[in-house]
């Protein structure tokens, strides 16, 4: 089996997710995502979420912890924070 390592990056995912209008995807499992992406003889060792914190305005700041806290329960998953 080849272990296989997702990036994900949330800035093009999500604005991705909204150009086209699939808001009902704002909240994917990642790792299942990534897990229905491999080929047979592939198994997924870990997800990496690469993101930025939004300060403004506070109702997407909330919805946007809300997420990354349900993602932080995620076996094998991290996510790394850059700067916006």
């Amino acid at each position: 089996m080849d272990r296989v390592i997702t990036y994900i990056d949330g800035f093009n995912l999500y604005f991705g997710l909204k150009s086209n209008r699939w808001q009902r995807y704002y909240w994917l499992n990642l790792q299942l995502l990534s897990k229905n992406l491999l080929k047979p003889n592939q198994q997924l060792d870990h997800t990496k979420y690469f993101t930025s914190r939004i300060a403004n305005p506070p109702d997407k700041r909330i919805r946007q912890n809300t997420y990354l806290e349900a993602l932080a329960t995620l076996p094998n998953l991290s996510i790394t924070y850059g700067k916006y």
